[in-house]
């Protein structure tokens, strides 16, 4: 049993991350659309129309509202955790392990993925609290003496106040959740390994598994982001907002372009995939 950490060559990393993603692409389409259908469907039976209805913040929820967004919920980000299991199945098993007859493995270790993510989100909003009143005492601080730099005024600026807080627990937000990304893959693919056994086989790597993953999210992110902005221009369109209720034509294109929305999903579901492998995450079986 593995309980030490070892560590990780970042090109090593990259690599094989990328070499996934290109390797099952096709499987990647397919898992994308699994993805969407959810939400697509029910944006063409008209059940979103409700909670995408424009109004006011000052008018009353629109009758049907809550079951409207309650369903949003459910085919967007309670739906995406067993399409998160799909991909680490995909790119930890191989792609004749990522379907299966039995569907109820796959459901139970979602409902067991959800608690594991609503602890972390619990870990991680405490965490920003604490920074964030830690930051606002010290700008607050800072920004009493007149004798300070130029740079520091700007933070008298309440905007600037709130870049540097968000800035600064987003960053330690995502170390936090790095070092606990063995423990989610481990659990994707049904094998048991506790939040405390992640945390210990990653301490050597937290600064290899960031830089790591910036080089392959932000690519996915920027990519994807590029492809959309020149397709809404191409077909006029505004996919995620225009103001009005979503067209039937809007749910469609949403759906088409799905394996690009997906994308940074899929890097990031590749890249923690192959910190499972390069960190002993194959090897260990503790809680």
């Amino acid at each position: 049993m593995k309980t030490e950490c070892t560590e990780i060559c970042i090109k090593t990393s990259l690599k094989e991350a990328y070499s996934c993603l290109w390797h099952f692409k096709w499987k990647h389409i397919l898992i994308s659309y699994i993805a969407f259908l959810p939400f697509t469907l029910a944006g063409l039976f008209g059940f979103l129309d409700a909670f995408f209805l424009p109004r006011s913040p000052l008018e009353l929820v629109p009758e049907g509202y809550n079951l409207s967004f309650g369903l949003f919920i459910a085919t967007t980000y309670l739906w995406a955790v067993p399409c998160f299991i799909l991909w680490h199945r995909l790119y930890l098993l191989g792609p004749e392990h990522l379907l299966r007859r039995k569907i109820w493995p796959i459901l139970t270790r979602s409902f067991t993925m959800i608690f594991k993510v609503l602890f972390l989100i619990g870990t991680l909003l405490l965490l920003a609290i604490i920074l964030t009143m830690i930051l606002a005492f010290i700008i607050g601080i800072f920004t009493s003496n007149e004798g300070l730099s130029d740079f520091l005024d700007l933070t008298k600026s309440e905007f600037a106040r709130y870049i540097i807080i968000i800035s600064v627990t987003g960053f330690f937000a995502y170390l936090v959740f790095l070092r606990f990304s063995l423990a989610i893959s481990a659990r994707a693919i049904g094998k048991p390994m506790g939040l405390i056994t992640s945390w210990r086989l990653t301490k050597k790597n937290t600064g290899r598994m960031f830089c790591s993953f910036i080089a392959i999210f932000i690519p996915a992110s920027i990519t994807a982001y590029m492809f959309i902005y020149f397709y809404q221009i191409i077909f006029s369109l505004d996919l995620f907002y225009s103001g009005d209720i979503l067209s039937k034509a809007t749910y469609l294109h949403i759906f088409i372009t799905a394996p690009i929305i997906t994308l940074p999903l899929a890097s990031m579901c590749s890249q923690c995939a192959s910190f499972y492998r390069h960190c002993g995450g194959e090897e260990c079986t503790q809680y």
